[in-house]
């Protein structure tokens, strides 16, 4: 019985829990549609204690650099749908971030890696 109780506590201690587990909110689907010109279209969920509002930032995922694709997100919304204007033309691997409002070292969520081409600009 032992070894069991011991797995439990270690699982239980290597979890990664902080305050975010409670009063964020995370995105539930992200899907860059490349239409012309390409969109990004993505769903969040939120509960009571989510804040009002975030911001949505265009990750570049190899130079750590952010670009604000929209400023102030009401959390109500649950959807919304941004282009590529923000990046002026840099393509890349970047990933979508949700942030506390206008901090975007806050992270609430953040989207699985996505690549943007010269493509997707015209």
């Amino acid at each position: 019985m032992a070894p069991v109780t011991d797995e439990i506590n270690a699982a239980a201690s290597n979890a990664n829990i902080d305050r975010r587990g409670n009063d964020g909110i995370a995105l539930t689907d992200v899907d860059v549609k490349r239409i012309n010109p390409t969109v990004i279209k993505f769903k969040w969920s939120s509960h009571r204690r989510s804040p009002n509002r975030f911001t949505v930032w265009l990750r570049n995922v190899e130079t750590q650099e952010h670009y604000k694709a929209r400023a102030t997100v009401w959390t109500s919304a649950g959807q919304l749908q941004i282009g590529l204007s923000s990046l002026n033309h840099k393509k890349g691997k970047y990933q979508l971030v949700l942030t506390k409002w206008n901090h975007y070292d806050d992270v609430y969520a953040r989207s699985s890696t996505f690549k943007i081409r010269n493509s997707d600009f015209n």
